[in-house]
């Protein structure tokens, strides 16, 4: 996440600057409704490049682009009560490993100020959030969350945050989310289990899926939207350690 890294953040009805303090990115959030800015003015190491009021959605949108990473920041302005943001990275997969994926997942299973083995769970059954997701996509990954409550709502960028730039990831997060072998009985047959594993496994039991996929294998062979972001249960045990924690280092 080092120059221009394709690490981005949006925040829509209120206005948001997240100060990058050396190597800690701490998170700093700043109002700016009531403050009038000029292209150039530079506030916490963003400087604001470009400006424009959105009449179709009565917003006020401001990109900012931090002087140092290179990363972008859009904040849109508007009567909204309900406080959204996103954190947006560059996830491009080689391969159908499903590294962007099982990346996904793992990064919500404790970080460095929020050591505890499920902080999204904890955040689903006592946040008032109005949205709290993530998804994976063929080339990028989105951490949103929502919340109308002002508290809250600083609470849920804080903990994602955290998630995604110091997430306490092992060997045993990559077992739990990715791929894993099991006995269930001494005479049976070892068999592949994993969150991401067993869900992709659902996935491909949908025609439609495997036909998307097949259709998209064949328009682009070649980059990276041939290959499946999400992973293919006959790949994902191909994903070693050094290669996922390789993946989030980059």
């Amino acid at each position: 996440m080092d120059g221009d890294s394709g690490c981005s953040w949006v925040g829509w009805g209120r206005s948001l600057v997240l100060n990058l303090l050396g190597s800690s990115f701490d998170v700093a959030v700043i109002f700016l409704e009531k403050i009038p800015r000029k292209i150039g003015d530079v506030v916490e190491d963003f400087e604001l490049v470009r400006e424009e009021f959105v009449a179709e959605y009565a917003s006020q949108a401001r990109l900012w682009k931090h002087k140092k990473t290179g990363t972008e920041l859009l904040s849109i302005l508007n009567a909204d009560e309900n406080k959204t943001f996103g954190i947006v990275f560059r996830t491009p997969p080689k391969d159908s490993t499903g590294v962007p994926h099982i990346l996904e997942h793992s990064v919500l299973c404790g970080s460095r100020k929020y050591p505890v083995k499920e902080p999204f769970v904890e955040l689903i059954k006592s946040s008032l959030n109005t949205f709290l997701n993530a998804f994976t996509f063929p080339d990028k990954t989105c951490y949103p969350v929502a919340s109308c409550n002002e508290q809250d709502f600083y609470n849920l960028v804080d903990v994602y945050m955290d998630a995604v730039l110091h997430p306490a990831m092992t060997p045993d997060t990559l077992r739990q989310e990715g791929h894993h072998f099991e006995l269930d009985d001494i005479d049976g047959k070892m068999t592949i289990k994993g969150v991401v594993y067993n869900e992709m496994k659902g996935a491909y039991s949908d025609p439609e899926r495997v036909l998307a996929e097949y259709s998209q294998e064949a328009i682009f062979p070649d980059i990276t939207y041939g290959v499946e972001s999400g992973g293919h249960p006959r790949d994902i045990p191909d994903l070693t350690w050094e290669q996922f924690k390789g993946f989030h280092d980059r």
